[in-house]
């Protein structure tokens, strides 16, 4: 008899991925091996977001003009944004058990830039995404494993 197991991930203002996927192997309860592919296509996506300065959710409403003043006259430079020392962009990093994985990042300001709440000054700039691609890739990953192709 089957069992399904159900794959879920959330990201703030992202829709969510949710899959159920029928288990026709009982054996199955150690989910670590998908969990951290997933976690890599995951943490692949926040790198190209950088890159492309959020190229991935349309691009990073550009710094306020006293933010650049400030940036030059401390001698780092207008751009990249979310990007003046580097460490926000270094932050990220992924937990992986049997059966959960998390991707998020040490940095506090982390949580403003990826909030959708009602905001006044700080643009929101989310940098943790889940593409469409990444959906897919995560999903097949899933469904190869329960089929026993990486077991």
């Amino acid at each position: 008899m089957s069992e399904f197991f159900q794959l879920r991930f959330t990201v703030e203002g992202v829709p969510e991925l949710s899959r159920i996927l029928a288990l026709t192997n009982e054996r199955l309860g150690n989910f670590k091996l998908p969990l951290q592919k997933s976690a890599k296509f995951i943490l692949a996506d926040v790198e190209r977001n950088f890159e492309s300065e959020g190229g991935l959710v349309g691009g990073w409403q550009p710094l306020a003009p006293s933010t650049v003043r400030g940036r030059i006259r401390e001698g780092y430079g207008a751009h990249p944004i979310l990007q003046k020392t580097g460490s926000l962009r270094k932050s990220f990093f992924s937990t992986v058990s049997n059966t959960r994985m998390e991707v998020t990042s040490r940095s506090p300001y982390y949580a403003f830039h990826q909030s959708r709440k009602p905001r006044k000054k700080l643009p929101r700039r989310a940098m943790l995404v889940l593409t469409e691609y990444t959906r897919q890739n995560i999903v097949q990953e899933f469904n190869k494993y329960i089929r026993g192709k990486n077991i």
